[in-house]
């Protein structure tokens, strides 16, 4: 019983935080949960796209042609293909690590794992909302920004990143 405490004490105190807060007030925690199932929902066919993604990439696409691609040895064509794919990436992170790790197994570079993770700060669907609040002087820039720097900082993880690679 003392070793259950200890490796769930944290889900514990969720669940008597969850109890407490339905006695208090059972109308928010029913508001609450319906909002949780739909985040729930959303990031599901998320979670679904990214796997059969990877999966897709995993098996059919050879190592030599993501290495070729994407690889350290492609230079600028596989940088800018990273930072163009980063823009266009919706979700949270999160969900894309294992696409990502599947990418690096196949051959992608480092620094085109970077780029991509950089240039994913652009959200070209919040970008007509963006100037419309901001101004298009300021978003362009703004964004021309983070896809100059996503960029360098590609390059330096690559330089700084030393990797074995056998393709």
């Amino acid at each position: 019983m003392k070793q259950m405490l200890k490796d769930w004490a944290i889900e514990l105190v969720i669940l008597f935080t969850a109890v407490v807060l339905a006695v208090l007030n059972p109308s928010k925690v029913y508001a609450a949960l319906i909002s949780a199932n739909v985040s729930y929902l959303n990031l599901s066919i998320i979670i679904v796209a990214v796997a059969l993604l990877s999966s897709f990439i995993a098996t059919t696409i050879p190592k030599q042609t993501i290495g070729k691609v994407i690889g350290k040895q492609s230079g600028v064509k596989g940088v800018l293909i990273g930072a163009i794919f980063g823009t266009l990436m919706v979700g949270p992170a999160y969900m894309f690590f294992p696409f990502f790790k599947e990418l690096r197994d196949k051959g992608a570079g480092a620094n085109i794992i970077a780029t991509t993770v950089g240039t994913w700060a652009i959200k070209i669907a919040w970008i007509p909302f963006a100037i419309s609040v901001l101004g298009w002087r300021f978003v362009v820039l703004f964004n021309a920004l983070i896809f100059v720097f996503a960029v360098f900082s590609g390059m330096f993880v690559g330089a700084f990143y030393k990797e074995q690679e056998s393709y």
